[in-house]
């Protein structure tokens, strides 16, 4: 999925659902400098979070009108994920894809009879350090990026959700260009932002404000973000396509944490580096990064 974003947005998350698969983290931090001692910015390490063991999938408390489908549960065959294997500590592959199918339930209304849910598990990545489970759901025999599908990831080892996603193909042609008017006037999406969020309980109760975020498009279906904030300043973001106003992802408050303290080391690691290189200059030497180059 593309995004067109209208300014840095920190808060931001980009929803994909091109290829069924979303991120998104989540984390109790004990403190800034943990986390940034946590990441190292050349390789990939996780950030702690302080966890409590959890529920198994049957023990938890399911959404309303939720009864578990008839579905399939597989190993995702992507090369990506086939070196990467879970903990005792996380949940197992049939855990994680009935708390997904829970999940999608729960923002989407979707029952997921004779469908196929494809999971990964990933140990982790530079712009995410958290492990994860990914679930990839299809309908039918076929898994192209064609295909109308869900998808889901969550924590790895409690199960809270990062985000989710709805992608499909339309059977019309339409301007997947950013709409200039819709970027100064939201308010119709802030709106349906606010309605959703307030009623799937999203931010933990009432929704302060919506900013909208970028647009851009998944396959042929272009879509909006808008970013809402609780009263209690958690945040999340709700994607919507722009052709008829369906849902086609959410990235839960969860996600939005990690995704800001990122950016935080990020920064971070970039200030610290043009310090360090106006230091090497003001000194005379090329800093070994140039030195590099």
């Amino acid at each position: 999925m593309r995004k067109i974003r209208k300014n840095k947005g920190k808060t931001g998350i980009a929803v994909c659902a091109a290829l069924g698969m979303v991120i998104g983290c989540t984390a109790l931090f004990s403190s800034l400098a943990e986390a940034a001692a946590a990441v190292d910015m050349g390789g990939i390490q996780t950030i702690p979070t302080a966890y409590t063991l959890p529920a198994s999938a049957e023990n938890r408390t399911v959404p309303e009108g939720y009864q578990k489908a008839a579905y399939t549960v597989v190993a995702d065959p992507l090369e990506y994920y086939q070196d990467k294997k879970p903990t005792e500590k996380d949940l197992t592959q049939e855990e994680a894809a009935e708390i997904g199918a829970q999940l999608l339930w729960k923002l989407f209304g979707v029952k997921l009879d004779g469908a196929t849910i494809y999971m990964g598990y990933d140990t982790g990545t530079y712009t995410f350090p958290r492990a994860s489970w990914n679930g990839d759901v299809r309908f039918g025999k076929s898994r192209t990026p064609a295909d109308t599908g869900y998808s889901f990831s969550i924590d790895a080892v409690t199960g809270e959700g990062f985000s989710a996603a709805y992608g499909r193909t339309l059977s019309v042609t339409v301007d997947l260009g950013p709409d200039k008017a819709l970027a100064q006037n939201p308010s119709e999406y802030s709106k349906l932002a606010m309605a959703l969020a307030e009623k799937a309980n999203l931010v933990n109760g009432e929704v302060r404000e919506c900013i909208y975020n970028c647009q851009g498009y998944g396959s042929n279906d272009p879509d909006i973000t808008i970013d809402v904030i609780g009263v209690n300043g958690q945040k999340a973001s709700l994607t919507f396509s722009r052709y008829d106003k369906a849902l086609k992802g959410v990235g839960l408050p969860a996600g939005t944490e990690i995704n800001e303290m990122v950016d935080k080391i990020f920064e971070q690691e970039a200030a610290n580096w043009a310090e360090s290189a106006g230091k090497d200059a003001r000194e005379g030497e090329p800093s070994e990064i140039l030195q590099a180059r």
